[in-house]
């Protein structure tokens, strides 16, 4: 191609052959130097910024990009990166015993998550072009949506992101997993019950438990009147509450010389010890009279 063509500028063919050239675009005002590959076998060229002004530092991009992709052609890899979207289809139908996950409800909500927001933003990138800059660009655009995202919502998405990037790196599609950082926001502490409001829903309680047609129905409604009692009065969350076990209740004496009922409890912030409110010993205790009269 002769330097004087009218879409280029600069225009430095390496070798002499047209496999390794660098040029500028005529018709840009991008100062940085692109190269274009011809790569032995493989159709059409690859051409990519060198995001660099420097003719040395241009030069040897150029070079060793060539030299590392004429080599996956020769050892019959992929020598242009698929996107995002092509991977994410191969990911996608990873069984899950592959992807060294707990399980299927898991893998499959992983999935999910890339495909609603990640999929949309990053699916025509050329997988080996999403970088920790792209994926700060990621995380502006979702944080730009009229519904703004949790920041947990963010992290669980990162991490499906990671999965898939970490799938892509154990097929060779790229060579490290790029950095992904989410800045920590404001916690979104759930708000207090008004204490009017609280005295309104213990008052109603005990005759919302005598109202009751039947038995069976009194007795799930003391249950869940029990049930409102000791989280109100412990602070403790409903996935730890599931996991709780007689075993891991326990009672401790205050400063004061009041006893109180210490619970056990695990859950997504590990194991924690929850020291209750004044009166939760009864409810606990009414709670183990009923459970053994029903045997």
């Amino acid at each position: 191609m002769p330097r004087s063509h009218s879409h280029y500028k600069n225009f430095l063919d390496l070798r002499g052959d047209g496999r390794i050239v660098l040029y500028k675009r005529a018709d840009h005002r991008n100062p940085k130097w692109t190269v274009r590959l011809k790569i032995p076998t493989l159709t059409g060229f690859v051409v990519k910024s060198t995001k660099t002004t420097d003719d040395f530092e241009a030069r040897r991009f150029a070079e060793d990009l060539y030299y590392r992709l004429e080599g996956r052609a020769r050892r019959g890899e992929p020598v242009k990166s698929p996107t995002f979207r092509k991977v994410f289809a191969e990911w996608s139908r990873v069984p899950v015993v592959d992807q060294v996950v707990r399980s299927s409800k898991y893998v499959n909500g992983n999935v999910r998550r890339v495909e609603i927001w990640a999929l949309e933003y990053l699916g025509g990138l050329p997988i080996d072009q999403i970088t920790e800059e792209r994926l700060a660009d990621y995380v502006d655009w979702r944080l730009s949506q009229p519904k703004r995202p949790a920041v947990v919502t963010l992290k669980n998405e990162r991490n499906a992101i990671k999965q898939l990037l970490k799938f892509a790196k154990r097929k060779a599609y790229i060579s490290t997993v790029p950095e992904f950082a989410i800045k920590p926001g404001r916690p979104n502490a759930r708000p207090d019950i008004p204490e009017r409001e609280w005295r309104r829903l213990t008052d109603f309680l005990p005759g919302y438990v005598d109202r009751a047609r039947d038995r069976r129905r009194q007795r799930e409604r003391f249950y869940l009147a029990l049930y409102i009692l000791v989280l109100g009065n412990t602070g403790i969350r409903t996935g730890e509450a599931r996991r709780l076990k007689w075993r891991d209740v326990s009672t401790t004496r205050t400063l004061t010389d009041e006893i109180r009922s210490v619970l056990s409890v695990r859950g997504k912030t590990g194991q924690r010890e929850v020291v209750s409110n004044r009166g939760v010993e009864r409810y606990l205790d009414a709670l183990s009279a009923q459970v053994i009269q029903n045997g």
